[in-house]
């Protein structure tokens, strides 16, 4: 529950919150598809929903629709309706016996449990960030929460193991959730002292906002999202790979691919850097501005989100 609550509370004060949500739902996808028993990793749920093949990653084969239900949980994520948990649950739930002197945390798994024996679809998996959420463990659905057991669906008498894997796998998401958040806030500040240093930043700004939801572009599709030609976009990647906001990962001449670090690193892409971070440099004079601008933007797309 302190995991939870350190996760929460970060979020809950970020301003690049709508930007984290998309990065970790992508992991929390993943994870549910591999408790459906899909052979399925979080670069795989990106590529596919992003629409941008990974250099020297084959394409995903598989059986069904495996993202078909991914666009209607992320606009569940956002939902900030105030109706009780019991009201979401396909159903009759009766309170077991100590349920009122049990932990949150305890009686939300033990909804979990419960579902998981009622329910043989991902959707299971993916309602756990919403029962937290309702269930007061956080002020609204992290997807880093996206876990289970397959087990649970057969298992039979005491769960005492697979509880404190869950337990483990909560709290380990949870640090890898601020990790991500650590990162992606970095890119943020790296992004408007790039900006508030430039005399003419152009669409080199356009780019860097472009680059909250899809962090993985190419040239082409740089292109099709700030209306400029191909010749253009693949200067700008350049310039901006240059300035340290992306990092140019497909090796070819071609057709090259470039994604932002922070992202890089969350999906393998990248190796996370080692050793005692650098100094930060002095603060522009201009980098209040920046940044100002730059959070009234991430405002502008939470309320596009919530209104789905």
């Amino acid at each position: 529950m302190a995991a939870i609550g350190a996760l929460d509370a970060r979020i809950s004060a970020s301003s690049v919150a709508s930007a984290w949500r998309i990065r970790a739902s992508w992991a929390g996808y993943a994870t549910a598809l591999r408790l459906q028993r899909f052979e399925i990793d979080e670069i795989d749920v990106f590529s596919a929903l992003v629409g941008l093949p990974i250099p020297h990653r084959p394409p995903v084969a598989t059986m069904g629709e495996p993202f078909a239900t991914y666009s209607g949980w992320l606009r569940s994520l956002g939902d900030r309706s105030e109706h009780h948990w019991r009201e979401a649950l396909p159903f009759s739930f009766e309170e077991p016996e100590g349920w009122s002197s049990a932990p949150t945390l305890l009686r939300a798994l033990g909804v979990l449990d419960l579902w998981s024996r009622r329910d043989a679809t991902i959707n299971v998996w993916l309602a756990f960030p919403a029962l937290c959420a309702r269930m007061g463990l956080t002020s609204s659905p992290l997807p880093s929460l996206a876990l289970g057991d397959p087990a649970l669906r057969t298992l039979h008498g005491p769960r005492v193991a697979q509880l404190r894997l869950l337990l483990k796998t909560i709290r380990e998401n949870c640090e890898d959730g601020l990790a991500r958040l650590d990162r992606l806030e970095k890119w943020r500040r790296d992004f408007a002292a790039v900006i508030a240093g430039e005399l003419r930043p152009g669409q080199l700004e356009d780019l860097g906002k472009l680059a909250l939801t899809t962090p993985a572009v190419s040239a082409r599709g740089v292109s099709n999202r700030l209306g400029m030609t191909v010749s253009g976009a693949g200067k700008l990647l350049a310039r901006a790979a240059e300035r340290g906001l992306f990092v140019e990962v497909s090796g070819r001449t071609s057709w090259r691919v470039y994604i932002t670090s922070e992202a890089g690193i969350a999906l393998g892409i990248l190796a996370a850097p080692r050793g005692r971070p650098p100094s930060p440099p002095p603060p522009s004079p201009g980098l209040d501005a920046v940044l100002c601008a730059f959070d009234r933007e991430m405002e502008a797309i939470d309320r596009l989100l919530e209104k789905g």
